[in-house]
């Protein structure tokens, strides 16, 4: 696991339809420079002040726009299936999107979904004291913390319509082999890990917005991932060097 805190990155409300715009434009392959002037066009008369979009727009060219060459054969998947995709499935991608490329989302969502595990609503006082006990207690992490909560309770995997807590809204179902894997595997790329164990993986508490079959996890149905050791009930995968995946 990484020594360091992950730098925040996710700092601002994004919005569903911000996030599908920015995919389209992606499978579109618009360029980078056009994705980004699109992406300015789009939000000027949403949002106020050139810093407020300049950040959302990082936000939304960090998790589908940029990609380094570890990231790009899973991001390659991920436009293939967000084309087949129904809205559900939509919302998974996002999410697992947002996993590999901000490992402060990810954090948050562990925190949250260990805290859903032990009941069925939240305290905002015991989910902000568990992200300050992470990150320390700063104005900026408190207000990043408070932008993901309204991010996802846009996207109706939250219930934050009592301010004093929050709730899990209907769980988000799908089952397609190929996305549960890929969704599932984003983890590495937000870790910096170089091998888990399957186990590791479903029950990474940071699926709590999400009802899936985890048994529908096939290592086979993505390219981008390899058993590194196979022991009873305890396999361990990674992902492949970069170098066998270019020669395929």
């Amino acid at each position: 696991m990484r020594n360091k805190k992950p730098l925040v990155g996710f700092e601002r409300h994004i919005e569903l339809d911000w996030l599908n715009k920015t995919a389209n434009w992606v499978i579109e392959k618009r360029s980078t420079k056009e994705i980004h002037g699109l992406i300015d066009e789009f939000l000027e008369p949403l949002i106020k002040g050139d810093t407020s979009r300049r950040k959302t727009k990082n936000v939304l060219s960090g998790a589908w726009v940029k990609s380094g060459s570890e990231e790009r054969e899973f991001k390659a998947l991920a436009e293939k299936l967000y084309i087949h995709s129904n809205r559900d499935e939509k919302i998974a991608i996002h999410f697992g999107m947002l996993v590999a490329s901000y490992p402060f989302f990810y954090e948050l969502s562990k925190i949250a979904g260990r805290l859903f595990r032990l009941q069925d609503s939240i305290p905002n006082d015991q989910f902000y004291h568990r992200v300050v006990q992470v990150f320390g207690d700063r104005d900026s992490i408190k207000r990043a913390a408070a932008r993901y909560l309204q991010s996802l309770s846009q996207w109706g995997l939250l219930n934050t319509a009592d301010k004093s807590v929050i709730k899990t809204s209907k769980k988000v179902s799908f089952g397609n082999p190929e996305l549960i894997t890929w969704m599932l595997a984003s983890v590495f790329f937000s870790l910096g890990e170089s091998r888990l164990t399957i186990e590791e993986l479903k029950a990474d508490p940071a699926w709590f917005p999400f009802e899936i079959n985890t048994d529908n996890f096939k290592l086979g149905s993505v390219d981008f991932l390899e058993v590194l050791h196979q022991g009873y009930g305890n396999t361990v995968i990674g992902l492949k060097k970069q170098q066998e995946l270019m020669q395929r």
